[in-house]
């Protein structure tokens, strides 16, 4: 067991004691039977601490451009809601370790395709204009971005002092998924609490699973066995026609499974365990496409979205959700962050990660989603020192402080119905991986067309393998 899933379980373990054990407004007695929970917590937290020691850069100012709104970045003021409080008392804290001062600068585009490619043209001409008032960007993974460290906007992080990538608040699998050979041009820690709250997960209706005869799908996930198969069970067990049309239509009918055609394909894919690229010996990218597994997922995924009870939404953003809420549909596709929105549904709900392929696979993997922002150090930034040091301390804080506080609050108060969701939430958190799209391969644009793998990848296929090779020879291996 690693270093973070300890961290989170023994914070819900903490978090249970407390909240079971206590009547309302009152406190628990600190007796006996907590005290190796209260140390597991404690040791954890002394692992996680930074190593930069009595390191300061009195009155510098480090500038943050967040390409669009990243509330839990900054707050202006405490609220009294405590996880507002922790970012607000973790970026003081930074800025006194550091004599320093934080300044979030809000570009103010939207999240949709166009305002993020807008975004990214803006960040474009920053840096080509030799503006140097920026010294990081959050901005999405894909829109673009990819393009930008292919035209060298962005430094190597391991050319930065002052981090420690081997620290648990770095999100290692960022590394895994998106960097290759031995350069890093896109990373996070757990400073940017919104890795968690876009980490892509099924929320279900209880009382339709309970209809429809079945357990809810905890225990699966827990034993290993939550795969494809069951879950297209179920859905196809929730499907109703409730007006007698004959028609199965999600607006109306009940629905198995729905969800936003942008997020909901790729989660499933990468869920199922399909790739795009790989890597050789030497880390560097390797096209594995068209793949007797990445075959199988998609011919899995055609017939799912054929069945009467399954769709992806093209249209409007938001009508699976309220299908959801309603009462009509047994899956959505969700986030740990949008699954706030569901605390006034009047059925009882649950959440877990998405299925594996079978029982063979090892792990889950649960996609962030596009829109959570990566980090992204402009070649004008001319303080590496300072730049690693503000990254390092805020991450370690925050590993300390403000995630304990949204487990806390946020999930295991607010969001999880039942002590089983609790317990997903360490998987679904160790599982955040990155979905690839260096190579402009769209597995949307392959379920979308309903064609087999093999088919639409034809068409393709030249363009993903010029693109791949311009990735390493332009940027991986010329740098």
């Amino acid at each position: 067991m690693n270093r973070k899933i300890s961290f989170v379980l023994a914070l819900l373990m903490l978090v249970s004691a407390v909240s079971c054990g206590s009547s309302a407004g009152t406190e628990k007695d600190d007796t006996s039977g907590n005290t190796e929970e209260s140390t597991t917590v404690e040791e954890t937290e002394k692992t996680v601490t930074d190593d930069l020691g009595d390191i300061r850069f009195d009155g510098e100012e480090f500038n943050i451009y967040l390409a669009y709104p990243v509330k839990t970045m900054f707050v202006e003021e405490e609220t009294g809601d405590n996880v507002d409080d922790a970012i607000w008392e973790r970026n003081r804290a930074v800025e006194e370790r550091l004599g320093i001062s934080l300044k979030f600068t809000e570009g103010g585009f939207a999240t949709d395709g166009g305002s993020q490619g807008a975004a990214t043209q803006q960040i474009r001409s920053f840096v080509m204009s030799g503006d140097t008032s920026n010294d990081l960007f959050i901005h999405v993974q894909h829109t673009g971005m990819p393009g930008l460290i292919s035209e060298g906007c962005f430094i190597d992080w391991n050319t930065l002092p002052n981090v420690d990538f081997s620290k648990p608040y770095w999100y290692a699998n960022c590394i895994r998924d998106i960097n290759y050979g031995n350069k890093i041009y896109a990373m996070t820690g757990m400073y940017n609490l919104e890795i968690l709250r876009a980490s892509h997960i099924l929320a279900f209706n209880k009382r339709l699973v309970n209809e429809a005869g079945y357990d809810y799908p905890y225990q699966l996930v827990l034993d290993g066995k939550w795969t494809y198969d069951r879950f297209v069970e179920m859905v196809a067990s929730a499907t109703r026609d409730l007006n007698g049309d004959t028609i199965i239509d999600p607006n109306v009918d009940q629905f198995g499974y729905w969800g936003w055609v942008w997020e909901s394909v790729p989660s499933l894919y990468m869920a199922l365990g399909g790739d795009v690229i790989t890597k050789d010996k030497d880390n560097m990218p390797v096209i594995s496409i068209e793949t007797e597994r990445n075959i199988a997922i998609v011919e899995k995924m055609n017939e799912l979205f054929a069945m009467d009870g399954a769709a992806y939404e093209t249209a409007t953003y938001g009508t699976f959700d309220a299908a959801f809420k309603n009462g009509t549909l047994m899956f959505d596709h969700s986030s740990l962050g949008d699954i706030q929105n569901m605390r006034d549904m009047k059925d009882d709900f649950g959440f877990v990660p998405y299925p594996k392929f079978d029982e063979a696979q090892e792990g889950y993997n649960v996609r962030v989603g596009n829109c959570a922002g990566l980090s992204y150090i402009p070649v004008t930034n001319t303080r590496p020192e300072l730049t690693g040091a503000v990254l390092e301390v805020m991450s370690a804080v925050s590993y300390n402080t403000v995630v304990p506080a949204y487990f806390d609050v946020a999930l295991t108060v607010k969001i999880a119905r039942d002590t089983e969701s609790e317990q997903m939430i360490p998987i679904i958190s160790d599982s955040a991986s990155f979905y690839d799209e260096a190579a402009d391969f769209s597995i949307i644009s392959v379920i979308t067309s309903g064609e087999s793998l093999p088919t639409y990848y034809a068409k393709v296929k030249n363009k993903v393998a010029d693109n791949v090779q311009k990735l390493i020879t332009d940027v991986y291996k010329a740098n």
